[in-house]
């Protein structure tokens, strides 16, 4: 979804009869409150005819109308009625102290005016280009670089994402195609036996991976195969879908303990975590994880209260005593680094509240690290980027509508935004 016109209407209707007695009994008074010099000017000229007095004083009303304001925000002298050279009627509309008309998002109106002896009408379509969001910061856009010309798939990172159960695809899904369309060159989806199949129907570009599995879980046994696919990968991302429980931290701490370059760990990867988080200690990797408030308050026994009331001083603790990147979602997600460093993300919107929106955060975020950006900006490039992708949808579809698939398929135009 690109920037779209934004269509507004307005229609308004006046009774000629009533013009005509205003012009005889206070002309001048109805002129000075409602009408510009130059609409004074081009009512004089034609002669005072009450059909155009009608017909101008509709256009206001109608303009008003589309811009839902009333005649009250916007005053009758902002609201200009012109006519070009071919006499067709056209919108001026002027700033007041109050008010700059570029607040409203106008972009172009057009108007049409129509009479007859009784009555005068006036409709006016207006369009605007209103973006969900402002500029772009250039830090965050100094953080993306631009394609090279002479490249190819292998330039572009090769992605391992360890996910899904029996039960559990979606999460799959949503993590390697958003992988996939964050720019990722080839993405490895690592899952168990049992939901090869499926996972082939639904991830036409990814590589589908399968491992030995223990009814649709990864157990002890999926150990081997895992490592055996991670080989030669730029970064993993595990944990969306996988189950919690001690094969699943079993998996994480031999996955922590033999794979050496970054790791994004999220969802059920952090509920197992919370079994034994010292296993984070003397990591060689660099480590994010992205929990949401629930997840961080399990790993850290505390209550989700407490983590939302100290949502930085508890993202700064745990980035630090582990030596990870710590991603915490929510309003203002924060990105704390072990340097004591936080970022606080200014995109996003209540809407993404929603199933698999974090599991796509987790492909973003690894789909970065992959094509060479270092994991500590990868991730606040990353939270931005999803922020912005679900700013796009709930522009599109409003806050309530949003699903994650609709955050999915503004990622690229997330992306297109920060180039601009």
């Amino acid at each position: 979804m690109n920037d779209k016109n934004k269509l507004f209407t307005g229609i308004d209707i006046v009774n000629i009869n009533r013009i005509k007695k205003i012009l005889l009994t206070k002309k001048d008074s109805f002129y000075s409150r409602i009408f510009t010099e130059n609409e004074i000017k081009y009512i004089s000229k034609g002669g005072h005819k009450a059909t155009t007095v009608g017909g101008i004083f509709a256009a206001k009303e109608a303009v008003s109308k589309a811009l839902g304001t009333g005649i009250s925000t916007v005053e009758w002298k902002n609201i200009e009625v012109l006519h070009d050279g071919r006499g067709k009627p056209y919108i001026n509309l002027i700033g007041n102290g109050k008010l700059r008309m570029t607040d409203l998002g106008i972009e172009s109106m057009d108007l049409s005016i129509s009479h007859e002896e009784d009555y005068a009408i006036a409709f006016v379509a207006g369009y605007s280009n209103i973006s969900p969001i402002g500029n772009i910061d250039d830090s965050i856009k100094m953080l993306l670089p631009k394609r090279e010309k002479e490249s190819h798939k292998g330039t572009y990172g090769k992605v391992g994402i360890i996910a899904g159960s029996k039960g559990m695809t979606g999460s799959v899904y949503l993590a390697s195609q958003a992988a996939l369309r964050t720019g990722s060159g080839l993405v490895y989806t690592i899952v168990p036996q049992a939901i090869e199949t499926i996972m082939s129907i639904k991830l036409t570009e990814a590589i589908i991976k399968p491992v030995k599995d223990n009814e649709g879980f990864f157990s002890k046994e999926s150990l081997n195969g895992i490592l055996n696919e991670i080989k030669g990968l730029d970064v993993i991302a595990i944990g969306p879908g996988i189950g919690a429980d001690k094969d699943r931290l079993y998996i994480i701490q031999e996955v922590l303990k033999n794979y050496t370059k970054p790791i994004v760990i999220d969802a059920d990867g952090i509920n197992s975590l919370s079994f034994n988080l010292n296993i984070l200690n003397n990591h060689t990797s660099s480590i994010i994880i992205t929990p949401h408030p629930k997840e961080l308050a399990k790993l850290l026994n505390k209550s989700t209260r407490d983590i939302q009331e100290n949502r930085i001083y508890y993202s700064k603790y745990i980035s630090k005593k582990y030596n990870i990147i710590v991603v915490l979602k929510g309003f203002n997600t924060i990105v704390a680094l072990p340097t004591g460093e936080i970022y606080i993300n200014g995109t996003g919107n209540p809407g993404m509240a929603t199933a698999g929106s974090g599991d796509i955060l987790t492909g973003i975020i690894a789909s970065f690290i992959g094509q060479g950006i270092k994991p500590e900006d990868a991730a606040k490039l990353g939270v931005f980027c999803h922020g912005l992708a679900g700013d796009l949808a709930s522009y599109e579809k409003g806050e309530y509508g949003i699903i994650a698939t609709d955050i999915l398929e503004n990622i690229p135009y997330s992306i297109k935004k920060i180039l601009e």
